[in-house]
């Protein structure tokens, strides 16, 4: 393969893969419930202190079942898409 259709296929390559980031970031953010962020507030509160109890070590946190119709906000907390 000659030198400019490695160069054209890698320009082709990079363009792709800076459309497709800037389609992923510029997707519209959801909505959260009230309800669904002051319960997030409170996990993301939780893990904080357990982290800092934790002192470096593994740990675990317990939640009890969520009472609100939060499963994709608390999906995404996880997934780490906040």
């Amino acid at each position: 393969m000659s030198r400019r259709a490695w160069l054209l296929a890698w320009a082709v390559l990079c363009v792709a893969g800076l459309t497709a980031t800037s389609w992923l970031q510029a997707r519209p953010e959801r909505p959260v419930k009230a309800e669904c962020r002051e319960y997030i507030a409170e996990i993301e509160g939780r893990m904080q202190a357990a982290k800092s109890y934790s002192d470096g070590e593994g740990g675990i946190v317990a939640f009890s079942r969520d009472r609100t119709d939060c499963t994709d906000e608390l999906d995404d907390l996880f997934r780490g898409d906040r």
